[in-house]
Order: C-alpha cells, then structure tokens, then sequence
C-alpha cells in the first residue's frame, strides 16, 4: 500500500503498519518530541503527522521528478 493510501493523521496501529516498526517505538518518538504528533482532546489519544513521519524515518515516497 502506497503512503499516499493512508490519512495525514495516523492513528499508532496505522503509523506502524505504513512504516513496520512497533508501536512501542513511535511511543518512544512522540515522547522524546523527535516526531511531530496531533494530541486529541484529553491529551491520551495522538495521531502521526504521516509525512513528517515518514520524513523522519527515511521513508519519504519520491515524488514525480
């Protein structure tokens, strides 16, 4: 499945399966501020930015040209 399949705001299950790696681990990135997150009202629920991450693991599609 191509990123561009996929919302702009992930939710954690959605990140890890674009990207393939655990869900522990994204937590350990929006915890540590190394990836932009969306925090939805009453701060527990977060969504991935998927192009900033994408960007941050070195997975960025290429795009035409």
């Amino acid at each position: 499945m191509m990123a561009t399949e996929y919302p702009p705001l992930l939710t954690v299950s959605q990140a890890a399966d674009l990207t393939g790696v655990s869900k522990k681990y994204l937590d350990k990135l929006r915890k540590n501020g190394a990836v932009r997150v969306y925090t939805l009202l009453g701060g527990t629920t977060h969504r991935f930015y998927r192009d900033d991450l994408l960007k941050h693991l070195g997975l960025k599609e290429k795009n035409n040209g």
